[in-house]
Parts: C-alpha cells; sequence; structure tokens
C-alpha cells in the first residue's frame, strides 16, 4: 500500500505521464517501435548496457550475521542480563564465589543460540538454493518470432505477450489488449484487478498514483484475465516495484 512518504519520494506523473498519456500511433513512432520486435543483437547490446532485469538487493548475509541475530533475541538478551548481575553479586562482590547459576545460564543461552543458528541458517540456504533454481519467463518478440526468455533478459524495447496468468516482468506500455485484467495487490493493496488498455484518456494532470494509470502494466503484477501486448519502459530499479523496494530498504 503506497503511504505518504512513498509518494514524496516517487513523482508518478514524472515517471509515466508521457508513456501513458501519448497515443498508440504517437507511442510507436516517438519510440520506434517494430512489429518484429527488437533483434537479438540488439537486445544483447541494451542487457550489457544497461544490465540484467533484476532488482538490486543488500549483500546476503554471511554466517556470523545469522549466529549474532540467534544471540542476542530477546530471551537470550534477558539471560545475558541475569547473568551480568549474578557475576557482579555472586562472584565480584561475594566473598565466596559462587558460578554455578551462571555456568548454567551460559549454557542455556549458548544452546538456545546454537538450536536457533542452526535452524534459520539452513533454511536461509535452502531458500537461496531454491530461488537458483526458479527461473521464470516471460514470452516476448524478438527477430520476429515470439520465445520464452528469463525475466531478467528483458530488456527496453522488447514487446512481452501477455496472457492469463502472466507475471509482468518489467513496466509496459500496453499496445494491444483484449479484455486485459490485471491484478495490482501487490502494489496498491487493492484486490479488484484493473482494466488496462492501449489508448488512455487521462491527461498528465490527471495522473495523481498508479491506480490511475490505465495504459501501463507493472511490474510484479499480474495479468487475471485477457490477453494483450505491452512495450518495456522501465527495467530493474527503475520500475515503480525498484522504487518501492529501494524506499522500504
Amino acid at each position: 500500500m503506497e503511504n505518504k512518504n512513498e509518494k514524496e519520494n516517487i513523482d508518478i506523473r514524472k515517471m509515466y505521464g508521457k508513456e501513458a498519456t501519448l497515443k498508440k500511433e504517437e507511442f510507436l513512432t516517438t519510440y520506434k517501435v517494430k512489429e518484429s520486435g527488437i533483434s537479438s543483437q540488439e537486445a544483447e547490446y541494451k542487457l550489457k548496457k544497461y544490465g540484467t532485469n533484476e532488482i538490486k538487493q543488500g549483500k546476503p548475509k554471511k554466517w556470523y550475521n545469522y549466529f549474532f541475530e540467534s544471540l542476542f533475541t530477546p530471551f537470550n538478551s534477558i539471560l545475558i542480563v541475569i547473568a551480568l548481575v549474578l557475576t557482579y553479586t555472586d562472584v565480584y562482590l561475594s566473598a565466596t564465589p559462587n558460578y554455578s547459576s551462571i555456568i548454567v545460564i551460559t549454557i542455556l543461552v549458548l544452546v538456545s543460540t546454537f538450536l536457533d543458528f542452526i535452524e534459520e541458517f539452513k533454511s536461509n540456504s535452502a531458500a537461496e538454493k531454491l530461488k537458483q533454481l526458479v527461473a521464470t519467463t516471460t514470452t516476448v518478440i524478438r527477430d520476429g518470432k515470439e520465445i520464452n526468455i528469463p525475466m531478467k533478459d528483458v530488456v527496453l524495447g522488447n514487446i512481452v505477450i501477455l496472457s492469463a496468468g502472466s507475471m509482468i516482468p518489467a513496466d509496459l506500455r500496453i499496445i494491444e489488449a483484449k479484455d486485459l485484467y490485471v491484478g495490482q495487490s501487490s502494489l496498491t493493496g487493492e484486490s479488484d484487478s484493473v482494466k488496462k488498455v492501449p489508448e488512455s484518456t487521462l491527461t498528465l494532470e490527471e495522473i495523481e498514483n498508479i491506480t490511475d494509470i490505465d495504459s501501463i502494466c507493472f511490474m510484479g503484477t499480474d495479468v487475471i484475465s485477457g490477453a494483450g501486448k505491452g512495450i518495456v519502459v522501465k527495467t530493474a530499479d527503475s520500475t515503480y516495484f525498484g522504487k518501492i523496494a529501494h524506499t522500504l530498504n
């Protein structure tokens, strides 16, 4: 769901105003879109120039990050404070130092830490391996042919083929649509699907947030029903999804 800070940081009108309000023919002419799509050579050049279509994330955690997170849980933190207090009262102030309570608490902290660390580290390692195995693809037109490519290889200017169940791989300007409805709940929180059209009746002044835009599909959303085609106008961190991800970070 959008909030005030996100709206202040992301200028929707500036990001999408031109692409969203241009008539279809004007858009195709302005961006020199060909029905045969871009060539493989052009796609390769853009991939090298702009990078892959992936949201940049922070560096993966090291094992010691998980260890310290497991060590300083609320439960362990309380035990550590108790151990420090006992160290002061039963050892430092006592004429006859007593270490038994401190040893018991230390063992409890260590056992709790290692059990939590092992489970957390193993589950995150498994999740990372699973991510590498899952390769989400999308259908594009290149060299006049429909081909399936990994979403990370989508580049600016690609013509993307959309159908029911398709994930939107990047921000797309719709150029063809037949009863095309898209679910945007991942971005807006609204459960109702939104109809997308090749030509919008919106003016630039009427655009205030992404829910107003009906000629652009946004990365991270999915097609509920219908079919269509869209031209990639923004990829990776330049997309609305990318901007939101960095705002949340």
